[in-house]
């Protein structure tokens, strides 16, 4: 199967279960290739960035956020 876009990279989240290697909750997501050609460094950095900001706003508040920066 082919994608419509052209991919930059994936990437899998796992959720630890109770177990010792017992993943409850993976997830895998494509990186859209941008404009902008961030390297896997400088897109960790901004990943590192925003869940910081988790500790300040709630995910309700920072999507709004991001979407308005995003206008």
């Amino acid at each position: 199967m082919r994608v419509a876009t052209k991919r930059w990279g994936e990437v899998t989240v796992k959720k630890q279960g109770e177990m010792k290697n017992k993943f409850d909750k993976t997830t895998s997501f494509s990186i859209a290739d941008s404009n902008n050609g961030y390297d896997i460094f400088k897109l960790k950095e901004l990943f590192m960035i925003i869940v910081n900001l988790t500790d300040i706003y709630s995910f309700k508040e920072l999507k709004t956020k991001l979407e308005k920066l995003n206008k």
